[in-house]
């Protein structure tokens, strides 16, 4: 064989390296964009000209790197994206404008008045109705029926009238605000009975009702098994804590045909598959719809993908185990998750015990965030029967999201649930809560809990329904090891009895190995910042470093029990000193010297004794321009920090009113505060700008505890102009006592004339400092 010339190999070797090098890349498929509109054809091409009639089209067709642009509108699917994206090319899902709403509710059609024939009837069925409200009004002619199948997956009913959630009905008459319902107090009770003087209704007519209980930390649901006047019975519930008033019994009965008494409220006929309501006409429920999906988007095993701008109406997202790098932003979410009866969490990991029913919601209610690395960002949620947002897997981050009024059936569901490890919770306002704001339960979240941080949230008026709670509540036995909670503010807390615990963190029954630092909390706090409950057992290994107690004395209380490794340092306010614990650098917080206690200013003076008192703990007390760090919260001479969801706000001094009747102004909070504010008595201003869009209410307001639970309605255009949203006032323990309380309005735009109307004829309804219109803002 003649040997090849080393010339030629060499030149063979570049002729075949120019020809790789010639060859054509692989270019990925060009990505698309899909448009979607009410006005739209799924048979179309998706074009801006020619788009797609639902948003599950684009989730068939849709592949890495292509966008899904969708028309205002109301959009009544579930849709669950068919691919995953890529982290190079993910898909999307953009809502063009503020007015893209995935409804989960269908409307009803077919009502039909319920006529005296048709009540003879139901009467012989049930004798509880004769001389009802129900009957008198079918005599009125008020009542309709309406055939109406529910979906078996769906753990309860919830009916609609317009945006607003319709109440089923229920004695006591529980209103229009599922979030404040309308609820009677035991007298007495046992384990399964509870007395009332207040039900005189004759033997046996309770039997077959829904009672509904809030117990010192418990809320549970039974069916009534026997009554007699004065008393009902529900001899299967749980054995936890049972009905006798600890601290107060609140209830309320449901799911029966007699109680609908009032304009909207509903019963559902679960054999009949029937929905009866008071409506007045049948026109008038040209506007009711009943919740059919359980979920607006469903991205379980999807990653790389990303929903953006979406408001979601009766309806929640979720996610899976396997999702990961999802990003959703901007939502506007309302009713979430809706449910009457209370049921063992199927995400429990505990054995078995009387307690279980404390887990009703946790891991199936709210915005699903599940899996890994994955985002909720820049957005609003009101209104859950559970969870705000449960947060279960790794790394997942909730922040700058305002979240209102959750958990109004008062389990262990919260504004936040949070499971797994190393999560991200900053900058969100959660307020409005039947137990915590934040929540990690053992008994779904198992016994470890690492590497969280929870910081820069500001967390108001918890613990509506039930007693023992904390802001950030956490049981038990849980390892905190790598968790940091800091920089929060905690406040305004709505115990149902008042001295029970209410601290700003609550780390019970054995909870160890926590970090919290820097944490401002005031008003009904009781307990102070932290709590520890080792509850006769040990706790170990926790810091509570450089927090302030704004109001009430206590910054630390240490319950009974063993401790060992607990660090207590440059705390403001007075700390309990246990064996185990070691105590430095901390200050009473009495003569203090905060900037503005009345606006919630808790950083201090420069005369204020807390100024070089403590001790250097890096990174903890870093910022401080004096030779030796600030006791509390706030270092002398750096900025103060700020904690909450970024709200873009146009905001008004509640006394600069330019119209009004019935009420006058005083010195008080900011500087002056208007009050004498009477049920039917009204303000008004002119000119608001509500910019591009405003959907949120936000009141800094004050009333004393016996005047709570009055309305404020809010009107455009004149006193008898449209309603854009109605704010309950939560009691603040006084009308010097001023908190931020939110109510989702109407998205509103432009210049508008606003009239803020007390409704009702109560007294005292609340002193208003200032009024603000606002939207989250990234």
């Amino acid at each position: 064989m003649t040997p090849v010339p080393k010339v030629a190999l060499l030149a063979a070797a570049v002729l075949a390296l120019a020809t790789v090098s010639a060859a054509p890349a692989v270019a990925s498929p060009p990505a698309h964009t899909y448009y979607v509109s009410p006005a739209g054809a799924d048979a179309g091409h998706g074009t801006s000209k020619h788009p797609f009639r639902h948003i599950q089209r684009c989730a068939d067709l849709m592949t890495a790197g292509d966008t899904c642009v969708i028309q205002p509108g109301v959009y009544r699917e579930t849709v669950r994206s068919a691919r995953s994206g890529t982290a190079q090319a993910p898909i999307t899902y953009r809502a063009s404008g503020p007015g893209v709403v995935i409804d989960g509710a269908d409307p009803v059609t077919g009502w039909q008045q319920v006529s005296g024939t048709e009540l003879t009837g139901l009467q012989a069925q049930d004798p509880t109705l004769t001389g009802s409200e129900f009957a008198a009004g079918v005599a009125a002619g008020t009542v309709f029926r309406a055939d109406v199948t529910m979906p078996a997956d769906l753990p309860g009913v919830q009916v609609f009238r317009g945006a607003g959630m319709a109440p089923e009905a229920a004695w006591p008459h529980a209103g229009d605000d599922p979030a404040h319902p309308a609820l009677a107090s035991a007298d007495s009770g046992t384990q399964t009975t509870l007395g009332d003087d207040a039900l005189g209704q004759p033997a046996g007519y309770w039997v077959g009702a829904r009672l509904t209980s809030h117990n010192w930390f418990v809320s549970e649901t039974g069916r009534v098994t026997s009554s007699a006047p004065g008393s009902v019975t529900a001899a299967s519930l749980p054995a936890c804590v049972g009905l006798s008033p600890n601290q107060r019994n609140l209830y309320s009965l449901s799911d029966k045909l007699a109680l609908i008494g009032r304009t909207g409220e509903w019963f559902y006929d679960t054999t009949a598959h029937r929905l009866y309501m008071q409506l007045g006409s049948a026109s008038a429920g040209s506007d009711v719809t009943v919740k059919q999906r359980t979920f607006g988007f469903d991205l379980s095993g999807r990653s790389y993908l990303s929903v953006d701008g979406f408001g979601l109406h009766g309806t929640s997202i979720k996610t899976s185990d396997t999702s990961a790098h999802l990003t959703l932003n901007g939502l506007n979410a309302r009713y979430v998750s809706a449910y009457s009866d209370l049921a063992v969490d199927p995400g429990k990991v505990t054995p078995a015990d009387a307690c279980d029913v404390l887990t009703a919601g946790e891991t199936t209610s709210g915005i699903l965030l599940r899996g890994q690395n994955n985002t909720l960002s820049n957005s609003t949620i009101a209104y859950s029967a559970g969870n705000g947002v449960l947060v279960a897997g790794t790394a997942n981050t909730v922040s700058n999201t305002l979240i209102t009024d959750t958990d109004y059936l008062g389990s262990y569901a919260a504004g936040i649930n949070v499971l797994g490890s190393a999560h991200q919770l900053l900058h969100n306002t959660i307020v409005g809560s039947g137990r915590s704001s934040i929540n990690i339960d053992n008994k779904v979240a198992g016994t470890a809990a690492s590497g969280i941080r929870m910081a820069y949230n500001d967390l108001g008026d918890y613990g509506r329904l039930v007693n023992d709670v904390g802001a950030i509540y956490i049981c038990c036995g849980v390892n905190l090891a790598g968790t940091r909670i800091d920089h929060n503010t905690m406040h305004d807390a709505a115990p149902v009895a008042a001295a029970a615990p209410a601290p700003g963190v609550y780390l019970d029954l054995g909870t160890y190995n926590g970090l919290i630092d820097n944490n401002v909390t005031w008003n009904r706090t009781t307990y102070g910042v932290v709590l520890i409950n080792p509850n006769g057992a040990s706790a170990s290994g926790t810091k509570v470093i450089a927090n302030t107690s704004g109001t009430d004395s206590k910054a630390l209380s240490l319950f009974g029990g063993t401790y060992s490794g607990i660090e207590v340092t440059n705390n403001l306010g007075t700390v309990d000193s246990v064996p185990g614990a070691t105590l430095t650098g901390n200050l009473p917080n009495s003569g203090a010297g905060f900037v503005n206690p009345a606006t919630h200013d808790f950083s201090v003076t420069a005369s204020s004794p807390a100024r070089n008192a403590g001790v250097v703990r890096s990174p903890y007390t870093d910022g401080s321009t004096d030779p030796a760090p600030t006791v509390g919260a706030y270092q002398f001479g750096a900025p103060v920090w700020q904690a909450g969801a970024h709200l873009a706000e146009t905001t008004v001094q509640g006394e600069s009113f330019s119209s009004g009747s019935g009420v006058n102004t005083r010195t008080g909070a900011s500087g002056t505060v208007f009050g004498s504010f009477d049920g039917g008595d009204w303000v008004g201003y002119s000119a608001v700008d509500f910019g591009a869009g405003k959907d949120t209410l936000r009141l800094s307001i004050a009333t004393d505890d016996p005047y709570a639970g009055q309305r404020i309605d809010v009107r455009i255009g004149s006193l008898t102009g449209p309603s854009i949203g109605t704010l309950t006032v939560n009691a603040t323990g006084g009308f010097d006592n001023f908190s931020s309380q939110y109510a989702p309005i109407v998205r509103t735009s432009g210049v508008h004339d606003v009239y803020l109307v007390a409704l009702g004829t109560g007294p005292g309804v609340g002193d208003v400092d200032t009024v603000s219109f606002g939207s989250v803002a990234p």
